[in-house]
């Protein structure tokens, strides 16, 4: 039997814990130690799994039970903690974006790539189902040339979602330094990347408008914003997103239309949610003129995500979601806030 994979989770808040009950359920991976600056949140996390706490994030990388180093930290932190677990040698799973700006998350894959070790972004939406069988219908010609997509990211968050549990301040989400965007880079961007996904098209320029119209006075980042990308086979992608729209629900979603059809991606929280298809011209015994409802798995994309990692770095195979991946998300992203700040389109290629 191959040795156990061994996780060192670095930052253990709320995303962590999610990971962390994702890992628990993949045969020959385990989580073997924990890091935070407050150690009873590393604790927390560990001993249940008679994990160690390190106190030191030195003292985790140089444990050699640990195999991978999950980082679950503020963006501002992510691509440094990174560039040093991939020089002590652990392969990485970074939570999204990876890095402020899309160079240094291609300079985080170079290294990876000299050092012999798997880097990955932490874009799970690409192992729901949704987005699976989304994919296969685009790869299987169901509609045809993709022509234009929507995206959608309207939310109700809690107005506690910019302030310290604790102190009831203003947190780390609400400075641009720190976070580097509001709804588009925390949110959108899971969308954003699942259509990359999908549709396998890229980006050449972008527009958009961002605001902070909802949230608490001091808030530097977006919470409402509108987007149009020219896609590189000559679509369009618009995106509207909002961080408070009062009464939202499970308002993720993502419409692909196609020279024969279209595509409806409902959110990936939803309880029943499945891929519906509109088909111009019947299509592999499917009837034309009528809306399809396509069975669509629900696997615990986390789990998925991990788990495919972790198979990759066994197999010596590529990321599920690589540091180009990650660049190209997050490029749309920055795109639109500087054509938001500089009234202008902004090119990216």
């Amino acid at each position: 039997m191959a040795e156990a994979f061994g996780v060192g989770v670095v930052g253990c808040g709320w995303a962590a814990g999610s990971i962390a009950e994702a890992i628990d359920t993949i045969d020959g991976a385990k989580i073997v130690a924990a890091h935070d600056e407050v150690l009873a949140a590393a604790a927390k996390l560990a001993e249940p799994r008679g994990a160690t706490v390190h106190p030191t994030l030195a003292a985790l990388l140089a444990d050699p039970a640990v195999h991978l180093v999950y980082i679950g930290l503020p963006h501002h932190l992510l691509a440094g903690i990174a560039e040093l677990a991939l020089k002590a040698g652990k392969h990485v799973l970074v939570e999204k974006p990876m890095a402020l700006d899309p160079a240094q998350c291609l300079a985080l894959g170079r290294l990876a790539e000299e050092r012999g070790l798997t880097l990955c972004v932490f874009f799970e939406l690409r192992k729901s189902g949704l987005v699976t069988v989304a994919r296969d219908l685009v790869s299987g010609g169901a509609i045809g040339a993709v022509r234009t997509i929507r995206i959608t990211t309207v939310l109700d968050k809690k107005m506690t979602y910019w302030r310290s549990p604790v102190s009831g301040d203003l947190n780390w989400r609400t400075r641009v330094a720190e976070a580097g965007g509001g709804v588009v880079l925390m949110n959108s961007i899971h969308q954003i990347d699942s259509v990359l996904h999908i549709t396998g098209v890229s980006a050449t320029r972008a527009m958009g408008e961002v605001a902070t119209l909802h949230a608490p006075d001091g808030v530097e980042v977006e919470d409402s914003a509108a987007g149009s990308v020219r896609l590189s086979n000559g679509g369009i992608l618009s995106i509207v997103a909002a961080a408070h729209s009062p009464g939202a629900g499970e308002g993720e979603s993502i419409g692909i239309d196609g020279e024969h059809g279209r595509i409806d991606i409902p959110s990936p929280w939803a309880a029943e949610a499945s891929v519906r298809l509109f088909l111009r011209r019947p299509w592999k015994g499917h009837a034309d003129g009528q809306w399809i409802t396509i069975p669509t798995p629900k696997p615990d994309f986390y789990a998925a995500m991990v788990g495919d990692l972790v198979a990759a770095v066994r197999n010596g195979t590529p990321a599920p979601a690589t540091a180009s991946d990650a660049a190209a998300a997050l490029s749309i992203v920055l795109a639109i806030y500087r054509s938001s700040r500089e009234g202008r389109a902004i090119d990216l290629a």
